[in-house]
């Protein structure tokens, strides 16, 4: 099972994936997210978002604020900085 996963910046989109897991730096702290968890509306802080894709790939960007909202399963994170690592 897995969710979609969007991750935007003003300049363009960075991901548009299937992913099994992601982390997200929220600004209070790290937020996991999972296929089928609750809609959420949260605050980003500075840090590395991690993403299980569905094909086994693990990905990390490093991001800094914005908002994630998970709904539908489908995770979107608009941040002002996705830089890859």
């Amino acid at each position: 099972m897995a969710f979609r996963c969007v991750v935007v910046t003003p300049e363009m989109q960075v991901l548009d994936a299937e992913a099994k897991q992601a982390i997200v730096p929220a600004h209070d702290g790290l937020i996991g997210f999972l296929p089928g968890r609750a809609p959420i509306l949260l605050k980003l802080g500075t840090g590395v978002l991690t993403i299980d894709g569905a094909d086994g790939k693990k990905q990390t960007f490093a991001i800094s604020g914005g908002v994630a909202q998970m709904k539908d399963d489908v995770l979107t994170i608009a941040t002002t900085q996705a830089t890859a690592q």
